[in-house]
């Protein structure tokens, strides 16, 4: 179905009054700073240059995509997607993808999980692609992601288990329950082929 200029005007409306609600926007910048942490083992504001971007928004649809992996690509930089429910934005995300710049294009992955190893170590990023294993993605300090084209390192089922164990960890720790009093929202937009970002500071 084609998206009427009014349509996406009611949409984005919709998104802006999801993303202003406090407990919604506290609780999508929880999981993005507890995905950091699992896949970096610090905070994204003490993310150093190469490393990649981690954001949260709603789930990309009317080619939104496009406009993500437009500004992954003028970032230069790996941008990992954690998307929500725009009717349900204080629950937990459904779904987390890729986007970076590969053999001179851009590519994404989708549908990707956290998987701990049983060390309690960095998290791997695994795509859930149709066929085909895809392989994971691992962080190097300083660098982008490395695409791994191998299985995870022990058991999926487990690893997955232990990752949404240690989320749950991480939401409720003292460390990350005021994360949202240092929060910022991001609208991307563009007019033509040039990108804007307008930020506003979110309510404590």
């Amino acid at each position: 179905m084609h998206e009427t200029e009014k349509m996406r005007q009611a949409r984005h409306e919709l998104q802006l009054l999801s993303a202003s609600d406090p407990a919604a926007a506290a609780n999508m910048l929880r999981y993005v700073a507890a995905y950091s942490i699992m896949l970096t083992g610090r905070r994204g504001r003490d993310r150093r240059e190469n490393e990649p971007q981690l954001g949260g928004g709603f789930v990309l649809t009317h080619g939104d995509h496009q406009l993500c992996a437009a500004a992954a690509q003028r970032s230069k930089t790996d941008y990992i997607y954690i998307a929500f429910d725009v009717d349900d934005a204080a629950s937990a995300p459904v779904a987390a993808g890729v986007f970076r710049q590969q053999d001179g294009h851009m590519a994404v992955y989708g549908n990707c999980r956290l998987w701990s190893p049983a060390n309690d170590g960095r998290a791997l990023l695994v795509p859930q692609g149709e066929g085909d294993y895809l392989g994971y993605f691992a962080f190097r300090p300083g660098q982008p992601m490395k695409l791994v084209d191998a299985p995870v390192p022990g058991d999926f089922v487990a690893g997955v288990r232990r990752a949404n164990a240690r989320m749950q960890r991480l939401l409720t720790s003292d460390s990350l329950r005021d994360v949202h009093r240092e929060g910022y929202m991001h609208c991307i937009h563009n007019q033509g082929d040039e990108i804007y970002a307008e930020t506003t500071r979110l309510a404590a």
